[in-house]
This record gives structure tokens, C-alpha cells and sequence, in this order.
């Protein structure tokens, strides 16, 4: 008896219902998944039975994540491979179609649910390049979407290269396509790890183009729709998805470039005996949160979350985090 595939979350996004349809019929094929290599644990290829070409990535989805119980961070990632594509609006940072499933086997009697991606043709990834040839609006795009889910695992080995680079035109722009994001949308404001953060396209001014998608993004919007579609991934981390958007906003709107933007959310590591700073964004949360405020689980300020503010508590300090960016963009600036 052939397997069925129903889709849980993402049926409405563009890409997804013919992905569903390729790989329901190499299932049927009786092609077998094959372990991936890179990316997160866990990562199957499901190749086409007949050409024998890779169609798409399936991750499993723990049992304690997918009932909604909040399996941790961790056991979570799939969901967030699901959100990152749903987040990208209109395909602006080229986030491969994906949705999350539920894959049943009547004659086995089991039913797994995983994460489904479409399966990315690439010739390298970018680290087995150098950053020169790499399109400066994929760059930036890419690094916009990083901005907006705290990406902290964003690698040279997640980055693919599109472009066939074993053409004559060599001095063709390579574009980029983003993979594995399941460390993204964290629970607390995190590290992140921005590969691109010290490319030289990172600093250069975002397009017209650029500035009005950022514009455009509606954080309420997107926070509506995390909670619609995948109603496991956790308040603190959606509303850690606003405060990002709502800092990548002003600050491309203040003129300050991808790597700006991506230097004040990293921590310096400075000496043993000093250990490590807080971010400049970790420090403007630590100031827009009133003395006795419960901002994080340890009462440490390294580890920011929001996750037990109230509605109201949450509103006022993002009104209070607003007020405090004009200056800190500006005294940003003067720094340049």
C-alpha cells in the first residue's frame, strides 16, 4: 500500500503543492530515502525513482514537538525550517519551498511527521568559494532574512552557490540560496553567527529595491502567521521574530548597511579575565526593561527573553526599545 502525504503546514505557500506532488510520486516509485550529508541530524534525500535525481530534504520531527507539547529548541528545529520559508515573502531571499508533513504507511501503521524542502541544485557552497564573485543583493538578501529570525547558525556550509560555476562567463555574479535554519527564531536573544558579516557586500548600501521590502515587512503580520501555521513554535521565539524585524526596520531606515546591522547584534569577545560583552541590541533591551521586570529565567542581562512579559508588559517595551534606537543608530554612525 503506498504511503500518504498530507500537508500540516505551508499548503497555501507557492512551490509547495507541486513539491508535494513529486515527492508523493517518487514515494510511490518505491525510491528509498538516503541519509544527507551536512546539515542538521536526521536529514533524508528523496530521490526520483526513475532519472534518480534528488527531489527533496525531509527532517523528521521528534514525537514530544509534534504534539505541540514543546519538545525543546532542539526537537523543534524542523518547525523552524517550515517558518523560515513561510517568513521569506515572495521568495525574496530565495528559501527553498517548504512545508511540514505527515507521511502515513497503513500497511506498517505509522505515521511520521517531518519537514519536506525541495531539493536545491547547487555547484559549491560558499565555502568552498570566496566571497567576491557572490551577487551582492543575494548577499543582502540573505542577510536580511538572517536578521529578521537571529539566525545563529548561519555558516559558509548553509549558504549554497546556484549558479553552474564550471561555465566560460566567470565574471557573472553568483547567486545564493539559503538552507538549514533550524537554529533560527531562538527562544531568547542569542549570539548569532553571521558568515556574510565581514564580506565586503555586507557593507554596501541596501538598493531601493531592498529598502521597501524591509519597509514593507509587517511584524504583527508575520507573528499571526507563525501562530496560525505552527502553533508549536513558542511566544519568546515570535516575539523575538518582532523585535528583530522591528530593529532591522529602523535601522535600515536610519542608513545603516547589513553589516552594521549584523555588528550590533553580535557580542565582542574581549579577554579571559573580562569574558564576553553583551551585544549593543542585547544592551538597548537591557535599558528598554524596568528594574524587577523579568527578562530572563537566570537574571542574567547576557540572556534576554520576553516569554514571561504580559501583552501589556511586552507593548510597553517595545515602545520603550523604539524611543532608544535613534540614538544608538546615531552614535553608531559616528563611529563609521
Amino acid at each position: 500500500m503506498l504511503p500518504r502525504v498530507e500537508i500540516v503546514a505551508g499548503r497555501h505557500a507557492p512551490g509547495v503543492h507541486e513539491l508535494i506532488a513529486e515527492a508523493a510520486g517518487a514515494m510511490a516509485s518505491g525510491t528509498r530515502l538516503v541519509p544527507a550529508q551536512g546539515g542538521l541530524g536526521g536529514a533524508l534525500l528523496l530521490n526520483d525513482g526513475r532519472s534518480g535525481e534528488h527531489v527533496a530534504v525531509i527532517k523528521p520531527l521528534e514525537d514530544d514537538a509534534s504534539n505541540g507539547d514543546g519538545g525543546g529548541y532542539e526537537s523543534e528545529a524542523v518547525l523552524r525550517e517550515v517558518a523560515a520559508f513561510l517568513l521569506d515573502h515572495g521568495g525574496f531571499a530565495s528559501v527553498s519551498p517548504t512545508a511540514l508533513i505527515r507521511i502515513s504507511r497503513p500497511d506498517m501503521d505509522t505515521t511520521t511527521m517531518a519537514s519536506i524542502q525541495r531539493f536545491v541544485a547547487h555547484s559549491h557552497d560558499a565555502g568552498e568559494l570566496g566571497p567576491s564573485r557572490f551577487s551582492a543583493t543575494s548577499v543582502h538578501r540573505v542577510g536580511i532574512l538572517d536578521v529578521r529570525l537571529l539566525n545563529i547558525d548561519r555558516h559558509a556550509g548553509n549558504i549554497l552557490v546556484k549558479n553552474d560555476t564550471t561555465g566560460t562567463d566567470w565574471a557573472a555574479p553568483l547567486e545564493l540560496v539559503p538552507i538549514d535554519h533550524g537554529l533560527c527564531l531562538p527562544e531568547r536573544l542569542e549570539d548569532p553567527y553571521f558568515e556574510w558579516l565581514h564580506w565586503p557586500q555586507a557593507s554596501m548600501p541596501f538598493s531601493a529595491e531592498e529598502l521597501r521590502y524591509i519597509a514593507s515587512l509587517d511584524a504583527p503580520r508575520d507573528a499571526e502567521l507563525l501562530r496560525e501555521e505552527l502553533p508549536a513554535i513558542t511566544e519568546p521565539a515570535i516575539r523575538i521574530l518582532t523585535l528583530c524585524t522591528v530593529f532591522l526596520q529602523r535601522a535600515a531606515a536610519a542608513g545603516l548597511c547589513l553589516a552594521d546591522i549584523g555588528d550590533m547584534m553580535t557580542r565582542e569577545f574581549s579577554s579571559a579575565e573580562e569574558g564576553v560583552s553583551v551585544s549593543e541590541l542585547e544592551a538597548l533591551c537591557n535599558k528598554a526593561v524596568d528594574d524587577g521586570d523579568r527578562r530572563t529565567e537566570e537574571s542574567s542581562p547576557r540572556h534576554v527573553s520576553f516569554g514571561e512579559l504580559s501583552a501589556e508588559e511586552w507593548a510597553a517595551f517595545l515602545e520603550k526599545f523604539e524611543r532608544l534606537l535613534p540614538p544608538a543608530f546615531e552614535a553608531k554612525m559616528k563611529k563609521l
